[in-house]
């Protein structure tokens, strides 16, 4: 198989290191602005790894870089994501990308182009979303019931161990953010650090609260799941770092629009920002063990049942960006053979049950837990509060 990636970022080289150990056949094509981080892709298997800069970010461009493979890849940080699946459907190449929120609609538009090119476009992939898409669908698809798909995550990590994962924490607070919660056919737009609930995780001790945030499960889900009649997605980090973000969240200092007065010239205040939390490089907080654990709870009249997917104390430095990677890595195999059929736009809902059954196979062999419980009706908790 012969892939082309986009973005050899953090997730695009764990990606792209575990495919070339899974597949002795695959070769791949790898682009990105950053010639520090091609090199080291390069190195992952220099005899069957090619790379380029990409010089501009247009469709036209990225047809030209991606005519001939068997997928493209989308890893980069999100903003041409609509023009590398406009490049994939010009040129009748399977695709897959890692986003969320950015650009959502404007992906899901380009469905009927999509399908009438013939091309899987799966969006979405990871942990959340992607995990968190396919296991709801693959629990909601052994009743005829209505259920209800709570998405839940807590990711201790540093705060500012690359400037992308710096940004995502940051935009997903953002004032005039909204998190989708999706209930009986409706959307409702909640603001950062509203519904707030309390729980736990397997294999963690800690109690966590857990607030909304604007992941695209609450828009996908309802999209393949024809039975789902709530979804919501919370999650939160380390609590210190939760304690930062609600501060300058309060104090108006994620506005976008914010500008303060250097030297008397008006700047914009988010790059100032950015560049204070990133500070000399050093790890925020510092003596953070980096953790992420993710969980798809799924209630029915019946009963309540969840997964868990998490990873032993030392996994690996980052292992957000990893656990990112891995199930997309899993996803790039099959979609490149064609193991999917499914024409047009689409998240992984679409996955059978076997394929999800071989993917948390996949990740298992990988190191990943993957924990199940059920309980009874009597026995599940109160909804939480919105």
């Amino acid at each position: 198989m012969h892939y082309t990636l986009i973005g050899a970022g953090s997730i695009g080289r764990a990606l792209l290191s575990d495919v070339i150990n899974e597949d002795p056949q695959a070769k791949f094509s790898v682009f990105d602005i950053d010639v520090h981080a091609l090199d080291l892709a390069k190195r992952l298997n220099p005899n069957r790894i090619q790379t380029g800069t990409v010089d501009e970010p247009t469709s036209r461009h990225f047809a030209q870089l991606i005519k001939g493979s068997d997928l493209v890849i989308n890893c980069t940080a999100g903003a041409q994501c609509v023009e590398i699946l406009q490049a994939a459907i010009a040129t009748g190449v399977r695709y897959l990308d890692v986003h969320g929120t950015l650009l959502l609609k404007e992906r899901l538009a380009l469905h009927a182009e999509a399908k009438s090119a013939g091309i899987t476009a799966m969006i979405g992939v990871g942990v959340s979303p992607g995990m968190t898409n396919m296991l709801g669908a693959y629990i909601a698809r052994q009743t005829d019931e209505p259920v209800d798909i709570d998405c839940e995550y807590a990711t201790m990590r540093p705060l500012n161990p690359t400037p992308g994962l710096l940004e995502t924490a940051l935009r997903q607070m953002r004032n005039g953010v909204m998190s989708t919660v999706y209930e009986n056919g409706q959307t409702t737009y909640h603001p950062p650090f509203s519904g707030t609930w309390q729980t736990r995780f397997h294999g963690l001790d800690e109690h966590f609260e857990l607030v909304y945030t604007p992941h695209s499960e609450p828009v996908t889900i309802p999209i393949f799941v024809s039975n789902a009649r709530r979804v919501t997605v919370r999650g939160t980090y380390d609590p210190r770092i939760q304690t930062l973000l609600k501060s300058l969240y309060e104090f108006g200092l994620l506005d976008p629009g914010l500008k303060v007065s250097v030297d008397g010239k008006a700047v914009d205040f988010q790059p100032l920002l950015r560049d204070a939390l990133m500070g000399d490089g050093t790890l925020k907080p510092a003596d953070l063990e980096a953790r992420y654990v993710m969980r798809v709870r799924v209630t029915t009249p019946a009963g309540e049942r969840s997964l868990t997917l998490g990873h032993p104390p030392g996994w690996d430095p980052l292992p957000q960006g990893r656990m990112t990677a891995l199930p997309a890595a899993y996803l790039s195999q099959i979609l490149a053979r064609g193991d999917i059929d499914y024409q047009g736009v689409c998240s992984p809902e679409v996955m059978s049950d076997s394929q999800v059954e071989a993917c948390l196979a996949y990740l298992k062999k990988r190191g990943l837990t993957v924990h199940e419980s059920h309980r009874q009706a009597e026995q599940t908790d109160m909804a939480p509060s919105n």
